[in-house]
């Protein structure tokens, strides 16, 4: 196992935890303890890896989406926002966490839509935000061909009931929540003026906030906003695993709390409670604990990979 002192805690700890006196239902044997464990520790790598590439140094060929090679929306996303700009590298996240990574063909779908498919521009944000209805246009203009070659363009797992046909919908309600102003600097401003600068208060802020983005639910929110704060653009840290809004972490919740996927005797705001209490526990932070329970509960027993 990767991380095998971490990993040691965290069995440790899961061991010795108990809810009213019991030990946790959803861990009964080794088995399902080590595919826990090995889940936490993988959410923890990935959380590292994105703050790992966020101190590198960053080739210009990763940020040139016709390289279907070299491009890597994160790594452009660190570049723009070292090069002081912020918007281009939210942009970027945004359309990251919407188009996805497709297990196969990568980032297909994203560079398409930022690399304006077979045109000799990009959609920067610039470019985009100044007029959305540029973007709509030239999309239904190229949407039958796209459409030709879409096995090129898939979503990824998380997005893939997505329909490449309201693009243009999606991305100009995510430009609305930014503001008329289009800056997030102005953006994230008008929250903490709101609700100030603790990190949590903030993310729940704009997790709330960020209702006003079509298509865009607890699971597209947390993540934009949790990589938004990994890459270093604002100081933002989860104060839950909104179970409320949730299935796959709260199956996993029931599964761990409760002792099954479909043991509906905790309601999911219980769910939510017990679930900051582990982690005041473990301190791996909630995004390890809403991603790892997520992927556990897809196979208890015995560990599996899971990516995209």
């Amino acid at each position: 196992m990767k991380n095998p002192k971490l990993a040691a805690q965290l069995e440790q700890q899961l061991t010795d935890y108990r809810v009213n006196g019991k030990p946790l239902p959803g861990i009964p044997s080794q088995e399902e303890l080590t595919a826990l464990v090995s889940q936490m520790i993988d959410s923890v790598a990935r959380i590292k890896y994105v703050k790992t590439i966020s101190t590198r140094e960053v080739s210009l060929s990763r940020i040139n989406p016709k390289d279907a090679v070299m491009f890597d929306p994160l790594r452009a996303a660190v570049h723009y926002m070292r090069s002081g700009n912020e918007d281009e590298a939210f942009w970027l996240i945004f359309l990251f966490v919407h188009c996805g990574k497709h297990l196969t063909k990568g980032y297909g779908l994203l560079r398409m839509v930022y690399g304006a498919f077979n045109d000799q521009f990009v959609w920067t944000w610039d470019r985009f935000s100044k007029n959305p209805n540029d973007f709509s246009m030239w999309l239904h203009q190229h949407l039958d061909n796209i459409k030709k070659q879409r096995a090129s363009f898939p979503f990824g797992n998380h997005r893939k009931y997505e329909s490449l046909g309201k693009l243009d919908v999606i991305l100009k309600s995510y430009a609305d929540w930014v503001g008329p102003t289009r800056s997030h600097k102005d953006l994230i401003d008008r929250a903490q003026a709101k609700v100030g600068t603790d990190p949590k208060k903030l993310f729940d802020y704009l997790y709330r906030d960020m209702n006003a983005v079509h298509r865009f639910g607890r699971t597209g929110k947390f993540d934009f906003l949790t990589m938004v704060a990994k890459i270093g653009l604002v100081n933002l840290e989860p104060p839950s695993a909104y179970m409320k809004d949730g299935t796959g972490p709260v199956r996993g919740a029931r599964l761990l709390f409760c002792g099954a996927v479909d043991n509906k005797s905790l309601s999911k705001k219980a769910l939510d409670e017990l679930s900051v209490q582990l982690d005041k526990t473990l301190g791996v932070g909630m995004q390890v604990i809403e991603d790892s329970l997520c992927n556990w509960q897809k196979s208890p027993k015995k560990y599996l990979a899971f990516r995209g």
